[in-house]
């Protein structure tokens, strides 16, 4: 690997608070809400949550440790979970991916047999929909912009039945939301952080600044207007003071500006906006007390003050577990609830819902 080359990132106003905010009476609470019955090797790697009674999860219950497979999507209806059958779907399969709409669109995707599947839901049921040849695996995001389905320099587009292809400035895409995207590196060096713009033709760089580490990558963007787009993401550093940093940026238009966050935030992963307007994102925290285990949170602020709220998992006793450019954190459009999916080692998932 190249080493990585340093850039000046341009800060935020000194005024902006980089320790969290005391909790107010308002703030939400995370609570755990219950799960479907599923097998002890569960592994849940998607969230969907953009309305009420309308919140998704996507993942595998293997047989054994080790082996995936046998792949689950279940929606929470207001009262109880309902289970899917996924179309010519083998038990070896794995679903990764589940997005939504809170008009009622839904798309899941994963990998069967060396191949990408993708399924999407009609009329109550998933119907199959046929990917790109040669795409190994299938992640479809349904943004403002299209269904886009990421894959290494380049993504695809729903179009008149068919994917259309458009190449990508990005060696990977973790994440897609409006006309933005994210992921990893616009050249040869897939351990930098990378940003594109759709132009409504073509995708265009937008050039991120690389911090000097070991690595790093953006995993969600969140496009509140042209000129004002929020990334999150996570550092690799080597190990010391800490195993990795968050990133959080907010381009104006020109420039990428770091926003300041609490101190024990070591990685961010998927960010989100309720319908106040406050934003909140999904994470892992490191308290400072020596032999302390990394451990699942959302954070929230104001975008126009930055005075960061932290919600902790409740009972999570266990070491959180972070997955790259996986989708955590959903809001209902309509309540604000919040709804977090976190993976702890060695219980497994766990769901926490706020509001």
């Amino acid at each position: 690997m190249r080493p990585l080359a340093r850039f000046a990132v341009a800060a935020l106003a000194l005024s902006a608070v980089m320790v969290p905010s005391p909790a107010l009476a308002a703030d939400p609470v995370l609570l755990n809400h219950p799960l479907p019955g599923l097998r002890a090797e569960a592994d849940l790697l998607d969230l969907a949550a953009p309305e009420r009674n309308q919140v998704w999860i996507a993942g595998y219950q293997a047989l054994k440790p080790g082996y995936p497979g046998n792949p689950v999507v279940h929606r929470w209806n207001g009262q109880r979970w309902a289970g899917f059958t996924i179309p010519n779907f083998s038990s070896r399969g794995v679903l990764a991916s589940v997005s939504a709409t809170a008009a009622g669109e839904v798309w899941i995707g994963g990998t069967r047999n060396g191949s990408a599947y993708i399924a999407r839901l009609v009329n109550g049921g998933f119907v199959e929909v046929p990917a790109p040849a040669g795409l190994a695996s299938a992640a479809p995001e349904v943004t403002s912009s299209g269904v886009w389905l990421p894959g290494n320099r380049t993504i695809w587009r729903r179009e008149a039945a068919t994917w259309a292809p458009y190449p990508m400035p990005m060696r990977k895409v973790l994440a897609v939301k409006g006309s933005w995207a994210v992921g990893n590196a616009p050249d040869e060096d897939d351990f930098a952080p990378g940003a594109a713009r759709f132009t409504g033709t073509a995708w265009e760089n937008v050039p991120y600044p690389v911090p000097d580490s070991e690595g790093a990558t953006l995993e969600d963007v969140l496009p509140l207007a042209s000129d004002d787009v929020w990334v999150v993401g996570t550092n690799y550093t080597r190990g010391e003071p800490r195993p990795t940093e968050p990133l959080l940026s907010r381009y104006d238009g020109v420039t990428w500006n770091t926003v300041p966050l609490p101190p024990e935030i070591i990685g961010l992963q998927s960010i989100a906006q309720d319908q106040a307007g406050k934003i909140w994102i999904s994470g892992l925290a490191l308290s400072p007390e020596e032999g302390a285990q990394q451990r699942p949170v959302v954070i929230g602020t104001s975008p126009g003050s930055i005075a960061w709220t932290i919600l902790e998992v409740p009972g999570v006793g266990e070491f959180g577990v972070h997955h790259e450019g996986r989708d955590t954190l959903g809001v209902e459009l309509s309540t604000a609830r919040l709804w977090l999916l976190s993976d702890t080692y060695p219980a497994g998932p766990v769901l926490s819902t706020a509001s």
